[in-house]
């Protein structure tokens, strides 16, 4: 990354015999629910709440916690409590292979090039599933869903196949207030570079 802003690092393998992606950081497959290893770290009352996994994935990738008013109206007249409450910025990520929004917003921003270089090099190793360090792994998906996951970065998706443009996050333009704020907080103290590119380009 560019002046003070970095060094932001990425390590990433090809397991060739298995065909297997494995990364770091780049790529998240959010799942409809909590993974086994919550429960070591919290008890099932906490997990069950409907609203544990949508706000603990918010959180996890810098989305606001917005609900959808409807819902919210609605649960106050449902006997089943929050069962009925949406989050519109969870519902927007959820089952679908991406780059997590706080990368695109403080990584990629600043090194828009560096980050399609390195994407297109990686996607010429022949995978059929990728293993990540966060969330849902392993995941099916092969080079052309990763290059989708980051087509953002090209303003298009030409090259992309149909299936896999269903893979892309559609976040709505207010859910990126969260890392709007922290970028705004970083360009006016100098505190590293100013972003340089717009990581909300396919918002709704």
């Amino acid at each position: 990354l560019p002046e003070n802003a970095g060094p932001a690092s990425e390590v990433a393998f090809f397991h060739k015999k298995t065909k297997t992606f494995i990364a770091t950081d780049a790529l998240v497959y959010i799942d409809d629910k909590p993974s086994p290893i919550f429960s070591t770290y919290f008890d099932q009352e906490t997990i069950s709440n409907p609203s544990f996994w949508p706000k603990t994935v918010l959180q996890s990738v810098f989305l606001p916690l917005r609900v959808d008013e409807e819902s919210v109206s609605n649960e106050n007249n449902n006997e089943n409590g929050n069962r009925s409450i949406r989050y519109p910025g969870y519902e927007s990520i959820q089952g679908r292979l991406l780059r997590a929004p706080a990368l695109r917003g403080f990584n990629d921003a600043r090194a828009p090039v560096e980050t399609r270089e390195w994407i297109n090099d990686v996607a010429h190793w022949d995978f059929n599933r990728i293993v990540t360090s966060h969330f849902a792994s392993p995941i099916a998906a092969n080079p052309t869903h990763v290059k989708s996951a980051f087509s953002f970065l090209n303003g298009d998706e030409e090259e992309c196949e149909k299936d896999a443009r269903k893979l892309l996050p559609p976040i709505a333009c207010k859910d990126w207030e969260v890392l709007d704020g922290l970028n705004d907080f970083i360009a006016t103290n100098k505190i590293a570079a100013p972003a340089i590119f717009d990581y909300r380009a396919d918002c709704n």
